[in-house]
């Protein structure tokens, strides 16, 4: 999200977070990166976890499912590889997720049950990565990014993986609206610095939501369609230190209207944040300024933040279910 454009999705922003390499889940038949035959942790009453997140605390990057206030955290996959990005189905039964064998090479985009059984392969297209999986409303479509060299683009294909074609062929981290009529994206188109976009679902329409000084990126529609959240620099983005980038979260009205920050901890507060049912919390990825990731809860009205991981582990991408 630098002001350099969307930087190969900042490598995807898989090697997990930290950039360590780490190896992928391979099917039975050895083709893809997630199969049936993956073992994974069998979770007990998934249902009282409502928060997925991704997670090294186990070795390597992990998805795992916890509490609406982080208790009883749980292993949902497990595997050498990367897990991670993961997004709920709208009822709340599966989870779409990304799974990379180590850093910057492709991911593909597979789903698994919410009780981490069922695991497989949605896409597997050599030589491209696939990441950010978002549902639509309706759970018949997922949205993603693809990663072809340093181009990027907005698919969406079928739930059960088929019929994929091309939404928007420059952009990044796809948000649907709740009614399912359009999509929020961040792109550069040249700017120099990610802004953010809107699409319909039939790919037509494609117009500027937002236009910052700095990158706007990783756009979340709010659960009433009113607001989008979103990340924005407010420190140096041209630096090598992450911790500088100084990243916060913004919310806006989706009409394009005047942008207010509710967060402003130190280091970055980035990734697609996480909206709560009811739209009153806002679940994000705090780095702080040891550079380690946290799940912070957000709630707009007062805009106190209560940490919901807090371990030397890093925690990030939290998907609040719905």
């Amino acid at each position: 999200m630098r002001a350099k454009g969307v930087h190969r999705v900042e490598l995807a922003a898989i090697a997990l977070v930290v950039g360590t390499g780490v190896g992928g889940c391979v099917g039975a038949s050895g083709t893809g990166l997630c199969g049936d035959a993956v073992e994974a942790p069998t979770v007990d009453d998934p249902g009282a976890r409502p928060i997925a997140f991704t997670s090294n605390r186990s070795g390597s990057f992990d998805l795992w499912l916890m509490g609406a206030d982080g208790s009883d955290p749980a292993q949902l996959t497990d595997s050498d590889g990367a897990e991670g990005m993961a997004a709920w189905s709208p009822d709340g039964t599966r989870l779409a997720f990304v799974a990379a064998p180590e850093l910057e090479e492709p991911g593909d985009i597979c789903v698994v049950e919410a009780d981490g059984t069922g695991m497989r392969n949605l896409t597997d297209t050599v030589g491209v990565g696939e990441i950010a999986p978002a549902w639509s409303p309706d759970g018949d479509r997922i949205a993603f990014s693809t990663l072809r060299g340093d181009d990027t683009e907005v698919h969406v294909m079928d739930s059960d993986g088929g019929n994929s074609r091309r939404l928007a062929s420059d952009g990044a981290w796809p948000s649907w609206a709740p009614d399912g009529s359009r999509l929020a994206f961040s792109a550069s188109r040249g700017h120099g610095v990610e802004r953010l976009w809107t699409i319909g679902s039939d790919g037509s329409g494609e117009a500027v939501l937002a236009e910052r000084a700095t990158a706007a990126s990783q756009p979340a529609f709010s659960p009433d369609g009113q607001w989008i959240a979103f990340s924005s620099s407010t420190g140096d983005s041209d630096s090598d230190d992450p911790v500088e980038w100084d990243e916060d979260v913004f919310v806006m009205p989706t009409d394009g209207g005047s942008a207010r920050s509710v967060t402003s901890l130190p280091g970055n507060e980035h990734w697609p944040s996480s909206w709560s049912p009811d739209g009153a919390h806002l679940a994000v990825n705090s780095d702080g300024e040891e550079n380690v990731g946290e799940i912070v809860l957000v709630d707009l009205a007062t805009l106190e933040t209560t940490n919901l991981t807090g371990n030397d582990a890093h925690d990030a991408f939290p998907a609040l279910r719905r």
